[in-house]
């Protein structure tokens, strides 16, 4: 029986960790300049120790890297800025929320979104 090496062991948790932590947290003037930024922003309302908003990071990442230039994806602290959470009607830990260039937001959901119904999504809102 082969057994995967410590070191191999160790990338694989590190490469982990960085994708989950590779998603900025905005403070409240943080997201006021990115709704007015000018491009789409995908804004995950949640918190560090939730965990459904823990599983959500690494496709919050991959989202990122996909997206590149022409979307930000961002978390937002529910638990540390309440008052701008209730001014987005967030209810539930994690609330996702994209927004249009115009900072408009035009779609929303709550809970764990899978990766390919996230994608769907995007798409449907015109960022592909």
């Amino acid at each position: 029986m082969n057994l995967p090496r410590p070191s191999a062991l160790i990338l694989v948790a590190s490469a982990t960790l960085s994708a989950q932590s590779s998603v900025p947290a905005l403070d409240p003037a943080g997201l006021t300049q990115i709704l007015k930024s000018g491009t789409w922003a995908v804004i995950e309302f949640g918190g560090p120790t939730c965990v459904p908003c823990k599983k959500m990071q690494p496709i919050l990442a991959e989202l990122q890297q996909q997206f590149g230039a022409r979307a930000q994806v961002r978390n937002f602290y529910v638990t540390e800025h309440p008052k701008e959470a209730k001014d987005h009607r967030v209810m539930v830990m994690p609330t996702q929320v994209i927004f249009d260039p115009s900072g408009k937001e035009v779609d929303r959901h709550m809970g764990f979104w899978p990766k390919a119904e996230f994608l769907a999504a995007l798409a449907k809102v015109g960022l592909k």
